[in-house]
């Protein structure tokens, strides 16, 4: 009936859909949410010029599309981590002195936006990469804005030294000093939210930063496994495995076999989980710690610091927890 157009659930009204039609209509599979309050047909595919057009249903002349709504629409893996992967409110920006934008389904913020930040998609005006790569680093959280950094980097091309310049123009502003701790940390390698928020949390335990995407050949050169994150000289492997590609036997039995090989030309690979990543808890730290056969010394950021009650580490330790203001590099 829309064609390939996106529509809004007034829309759906005008041509007599219930708001129950809607919802059955998304939930039996003929229609999907583009995003809060825009609909398409479910055939049509995925893509910028799409993203676009379902944004025009919902942002207003003049407004900017920012932070994680702009990342979005660039096609970068920026949403929020969760069971359900729910698109979060828009993310809209008003120049510095005008009144933030206030609409229901949007996050409304001002802030400076000269016109070389502003770049045209599809009738939408979005900050450039550069900017919202910035943006991002600098206004979410830590394990957010790095994850949110690395799909940047890999989906747009965003260059670190475009980054850094628009960093140095917010100096002294809330969240620069994170934005470059993180900024050094980002590598368009990793190949998800989660394995980017693994790679942080070994930096915040004090572990040296493992290097993402490393590939393993055997004595003849042949290929084997492409290990999520490790330690090359070292020889040692981390991956992470979550629910969605390592749930039946069949992935399981596919993943032993996979390790097994990698095993056999002198790795070691230990496995974590969503629970141990995202926990609050230390039985992340005891894992890597087991890989690399050092004890964690923890920077000012890791969540032993936030008031949890985690327990004790069950390494040996001296009788300290050792906190570093500056994580330790590889």
């Amino acid at each position: 009936m829309f064609g390939t157009d996106p529509f809004t659930a007034r829309d759906a009204g005008c041509v007599g859909w219930s708001p129950d039609d809607l919802r059955g209509f998304v939930r039996d599979g003929p229609v999907r949410r583009v995003l809060r309050g825009v609909y398409v047909d479910a055939a049509v595919p995925d893509d910028v010029r799409l993203r676009a057009r379902a944004l025009a249903k919902f942002v207003p002349a003049g407004w900017v599309v920012c932070l994680r709504t702009a990342g979005w629409l660039l096609t970068a893996d920026v949403l929020p981590v969760g069971a359900n992967r729910a698109i979060p409110p828009i993310d809209l920006m008003a120049p510095s002195g005008a009144a933030a934008p206030r609409r229901t389904g949007c996050r409304g913020r001002t802030g400076p936006l000269p016109a070389y930040d502003i770049v045209d998609v599809d009738g939408v005006r979005v900050t450039v990469p550069s900017r919202t790569t910035a943006d991002q680093l600098r206004l979410l959280r830590r394990p957010d804005a790095l994850a949110a950094a690395d799909a940047m980097r890999r989906a747009t091309g965003v260059e670190p030294d475009a980054v850094a310049d628009v960093l140095d123009r917010f100096r002294g502003q809330r969240g620069v000093v994170q934005a470059r701790e993180l900024l050094a940390l980002s590598d368009p390698r990793a190949e998800s939210p989660q394995e980017s928020r693994t790679r942080l949390r070994c930096v915040d335990a004090g572990f040296p930063c493992p290097e993402p995407q490393i590939e393993v050949f055997d004595a003849f050169g042949q290929f084997l496994a492409r290990l999520d994150m490790g330690y090359r000289k070292e020889r040692k492997g981390l991956e992470f495995d979550g629910d969605q590609f390592h749930r039946t036997p069949a992935q399981l039995r596919h993943d032993r076999a996979r390790r097994e090989s990698v095993e056999r030309e002198g790795w070691t690979v230990n496995v974590v989980t969503t629970e141990q990543v995202f926990g609050r808890g230390l039985a992340f730290e005891r894992v890597v710690s087991e890989l690399l056969g050092v004890a964690p010394r923890f920077t000012r950021h890791h969540p032993k610091y936030g008031g949890w009650d985690i327990g004790e580490p069950s390494w040996p330790t001296d009788g300290r927890v050792r906190r570093r203001a500056v994580p330790v590099s590889a």
